[in-house]
């Protein structure tokens, strides 16, 4: 029995696994460990403020434009959230801490765009011509995808963007109009304003958008109409935020766009590849060699692979050499893990005819190689639910022994104190946060290790978040934990890290 010939059973199978694995992994915690998971907390303002009849922070936050629409996603998520959290001990939202003590029923809700980007692709492939089994492969090789699973733990804008790409593709895909070419394009546009670090996506998505329609319309007729979907898009977020927050908007909007510069403009060529390997592992390898198999039986048996087919290997291609160009090239925009997300989908899309030849030449073998690809993409994702982060042990670190001072072991990066006094000065808790960037190493002062749990950025594919090749070589030698340590001579050591070891802003 093939099982990727199943019509509805193996997808929704697929699915629903998808979506419990996010909410188990959201469960073992992990949230506001990135930085820029402090813009969700843009969308927490605007709610509370509403709710209690403020209607301020709609003009303060319109007025940002980072990733300006993500904070609008994030109301609906934190209403939600809030809806969900009267089941519970935690419903009284005049207590800020019970908005905090719920944020995991945030990230739940959140993590649903990432188990929703599966279906998408999945009917994307259905409505592209994809058979059932070339369409159930690709929806497999995306659920066993690590890059598209682990950052679903964070309050983050990478999968909501990618669904909205996703979902202006469909638009068109279903039914090539000129109106629905205009509406997808408006969509995409919205797009870029969800996570801005999306950019090359958007003239890619538009290409995409023009080719589906191809028979339909004339083909200069659908790329203007397109293009003007995609400007307005652009456009009407940029013209609310001027309306809301002037110069200061263009300024604060100009500014972003150049900040794009931690790490490394040269590896731009590079990194992809080390991260993919770091990423994927195995997985990614068997996936390249069932392709180039794919490929090569295809032209012996004379076989075109399908437009869809080539269409994705168009959108891996072109996003690669766009990423190589602005970074290499122009040195204008470094290459991070997390821009490389959306080329899971056509990477899954064309790995998905592939998979779907091989199944169908294995006879009896098929059931076998797709358990294979499942249990292979369950082990890799499996170390994710293991994971503890920073918030969680000092959340536990503070029930068992009180507030401990606090420094880190390396110097140079964002020093996140606490906000309490410290309680128990013989102890101190190292590297209980998110280290980024780093300038150097620090030693560490002496004394009885109580604790140590492995650090986050132990895993490696987070090392590629903006951190340059020497940073990442200083993360590689040292010890890499976060540690609770009994000191030998308390009073040498101060409550928190010297100013003169923290980021400084102007350097």
């Amino acid at each position: 029995m093939n099982l990727l010939q199943s019509t509805r059973a193996f997808p929704l199978a697929v699915l629903v696994a998808a979506v419990l694995l996010r909410f188990g992994l959201v469960a073992g915690g992990g949230q506001y460990f990135h930085f820029d998971e402090a813009r969700h907390e843009r969308a927490i303002w605007i709610y509370t403020s509403l709710w209690r009849g403020d209607t301020a922070p709609l003009r303060a936050v319109a007025a940002m434009p980072e990733h300006g629409l993500f904070p609008w996603v994030g109301v609906g998520v934190t209403a939600v959230q809030h809806l969900v959290a009267q089941a519970t001990a935690h419903g009284d939202w005049s207590r800020p801490e019970n908005v905090a003590a719920t944020t995991g029923i945030g990230a739940a809700v959140l993590s649903l765009f990432s188990a929703l980007n599966l279906l998408l692709a999945w009917r994307l492939a259905r409505v592209l011509g994809a058979t059932h089994p070339e369409a159930n492969a690709a929806l497999l090789l995306m659920a066993v995808s690590n890059t598209a699973f682990y950052h679903a733990r964070f309050l983050l804008p990478y999968d909501c963007a990618i669904a909205a790409v996703l979902v202006a593709l469909l638009l068109v895909a279903t039914r090539p109009t000129l109106g629905r070419t205009v509406a997808g394009g408006v969509v995409l546009g919205f797009a870029y304003h969800l996570y801005n670090g999306y950019w090359y996506v958007v003239p890619l998505a538009w290409g995409a958008l023009v080719g589906i329609g191809r028979g339909q319309t004339p083909l200069r007729n659908r790329a203007i109409v397109g293009g003007v979907g995609v400007a307005a898009g652009g456009i009407l977020p940029v013209a609310v935020g001027v309306a809301a927050g002037g110069d200061e908007f263009l300024a604060a909007m100009r500014d972003f766009s150049r900040s794009a510069t931690q790490g490394a403009f040269a590896e731009g060529w590079s990194l992809p590849w080390e991260y993919a390997w770091h990423s994927e592992g195995m997985m990614g390898l068997l996936l390249a060699g069932v392709l180039i198999w794919a490929g090569g039986d295809a032209w012996r048996e004379r076989r075109r692979m399908p437009g869809w087919g080539w269409g994705s290997l168009a959108v891996l291609a072109g996003g690669y050499a766009l990423l190589v160009l602005f970074s290499v090239g122009l040195e204008r925009i470094v290459v991070y893990a997390r821009t490389l997300k959306p080329m899971v989908v056509p990477a899954c899309l064309l790995g998905g005819w592939a998979l779907a030849r091989v199944v169908e030449k294995s006879g009896r073998l098929g059931p076998a190689v797709v358990a294979a690809v499942a249990l292979g993409g369950a082990l890799r994702l499996a170390p994710h639910f293991a994971q503890t982060f920073p918030r969680e042990v000092e959340a536990a670190v503070t029930r068992q022994f009180g507030i401990p001072k606090r420094t880190l072991s390396v110097t140079g990066a964002i020093y996140l104190p606490s906000r309490r006094p410290v309680t128990r000065p013989d102890l101190l808790l190292v590297d209980a946060q998110n280290l980024f960037p780093i300038a150097g190493r620090r030693p560490v002062p002496a004394g009885r290790t109580l604790l140590r749990v492995e650090h986050p950025l132990a895993y490696l594919p987070l090392q590629y978040e903006g951190y340059s090749p020497r940073e990442r070589a200083l993360l590689r030698s040292a010890d890499l934990s976060i540690r609770l340590l009994q000191l030998e001579r308390p009073a040498e050591v101060p409550d928190d890290l010297p100013a003169s070891e923290r980021y400084q802003p102007s350097r």
